[in-house]
């Protein structure tokens, strides 16, 4: 019989092939990284150089180097002495899931024989790939961990997670080591990522971006699609990724990616939007810095002129009863669970999404009425997850990551505000709605379990809203600003 190797040494392997990529330029001597009890680690100093060129959004780097005023010598130590394409020498970092191990120790030494279409689209606007970063093993987690590469750690405190599983992503561009990155999502691993990193990010319609020949989950499950985006410092950047990649005509290369050009005019909003307001879905509600983070954009944004009317998500209720069992149809074959889920069973479960998918749209439809716009709601602002980054390990009791992918619904991120010490504790009268609530309360605790968390928030649109989605997310943060 076969001697099995020790999963211990393909890691430390792998780890050792990764160090030895990186230029000896680009390492930090141990004597200046912060020491262990150094928490928020997020301003790490650098060179007043290199500070003007990181602390810099894709945007402003593609237009310097457009210009001439950087090169991209400066930005990557690389130049190609002229400028192709409209990312031209703009660095961007993706997600292992875009290119090889998905955090199995299985999948370590099988490196990806062929490139995924978005990279080859990436490359083809003059994107330089330079580094992939962490996830869980298999994914589907809501924390970067895994027996390769290790844990991920939240900037702000590195006792805290940064969610998963697009957190390394969430990091690195969140510490200014990345001007973009690419992450994925199926359940919120862009939308948590984003929201607890300050990024501003969209999960697009899954036609949007390709994602063809990436590495995968469930493939050939339909119900519910995983779908690639941007991760980004600003508005700016998220119009930058999503209209390069659709001018190289990603169609062209991947036939379940749609002909749809960047519509510039579909960014024109009216002078006044009216806003869905979704404090929870019915059975849980945010705690209290994601409740005070909805009552900021609320706020601000009436202020700026617009209005809100409630709207209560409680289809997510269903939207994830369906998506579980969605993940179960395979008999638990993939992740060896024990379930017992008939085709036919399955045959329901996707009968069941297409009859959600009619009511949503109708009661969406039906906010006409009270908008005061004569239109239905613009979009729907409210929590991706109804807590801030937790510490290590704690699990998530719930969250509201299932509607979007699940109905396939353009979802925009946006950054708030930050834990609060004083203005989050949780009320001496309070009292949990549901045992869920309650269950969600007592693992959020206390904000010092969170200390120096950051807090973003959604706007949810329709399908195929990308534009809308965008131009609607440039209103929100300009009226918003960063309330910390």
């Amino acid at each position: 019989m076969a001697v099995l190797e020790p999963w211990e040494a393909i890691a430390a392997r792998k780890k050792q092939e990764r160090d030895s990529k990186i230029p000896p330029q680009w390492r930090i001597p141990s004597s200046l990284l912060p020491s262990l009890d150094v928490l928020d680690v997020h301003d790490f100093p650098k060179t007043d150089r290199e500070l003007l060129i990181t602390e810099s959004t894709a945007s402003t780097v593609v237009s310097k180097i457009a210009s001439g005023e950087w090169t991209a010598l400066e930005v990557t130590e690389a130049r190609d002495g002229k400028t192709i394409g409209p990312l031209h020498g703009l660095l961007i970092s993706l997600k292992v899931r875009l290119g090889s191990t998905i955090g199995y120790v299985s999948y370590a030494e099988k490196p990806a024989t062929s490139d995924s279409t978005l990279v080859t689209v990436l490359v083809q606007a003059g994107a330089i790939l330079y580094v992939k970063t962490n996830v869980p093993a298999t994914l589907m987690m809501g924390e970067s961990v895994n027996n390769v590469f290790g844990r991920t750690k939240n900037p702000r405190n590195r006792e805290l997670t940064s969610s998963g599983s697009s957190s390394g992503e969430s990091c690195l561009v969140s510490f200014r080591e990345s001007f973009m990155g690419i992450g994925t999502d199926i359940g919120g691993s862009i939308r948590n990522p984003s929201s607890f990193t300050e990024l501003t990010a969209i999960q697009p319609s899954h036609s949007q971006v390709s994602y063809q020949n990436a590495v995968n989950t469930y493939l050939g499950q339909e119900v519910m699609r995983s779908c690639a985006g941007p991760m980004c410092r600003s508005v700016s950047d998220v119009r930058l990724f999503m209209s390069a990649v659709a001018s190289q005509s990603p169609w062209l290369l991947d036939p379940q990616t749609l002909p749809i050009p960047w519509r510039s005019d579909a960014e024109k909003l009216p002078e006044k939007l009216c806003f869905g307001f979704g404090m929870g879905d019915g059975t849980v509600m945010p705690t209290p810095p994601l409740m005070r983070a909805m009552e900021i954009a609320k706020a601000k944004l009436i202020a700026a002129g617009h209005s809100f009317i409630d709207f209560i998500p409680s289809e997510h209720i269903e939207a994830a009863d369906i998506i579980s069992k969605m993940w179960e149809a395979d008999s638990g074959e993939e992740f060896q669970r024990d379930t017992d889920v008939s085709v036919f069973d399955t045959w329901q479960n996707r009968h069941k999404r297409a009859l959600l998918a009619q009511r949503w749209l109708e009661k969406w439809q039906a906010t006409a009425s009270e908008t005061g716009t004569g239109r239905p709601i613009d979009g729907l602002i409210m929590p991706s997850i109804p807590f801030p980054a937790a510490r290590h390990d704690a699990g998530y009791p719930h969250h509201w990551g299932a509607l979007s992918p699940l109905l396939d619904l353009t979802t925009g991120v946006f950054p708030v505000t930050q834990v609060d010490l004083k203005k989050d504790v949780i009320p001496s009268d309070w009292e949990p709605i549901s045992e869920t609530d309650g269950k969600v309360w007592k693992c959020y605790g206390k904000p010092k379990n969170h200390e120096n968390a950051l807090v973003g928030l959604t706007v949810i649109g329709r399908i195929l809203e990308e534009e809308k989605v965008t131009a609607m997310l440039d209103v929100i943060t300009k009226a918003l600003g960063i309330d910390y």
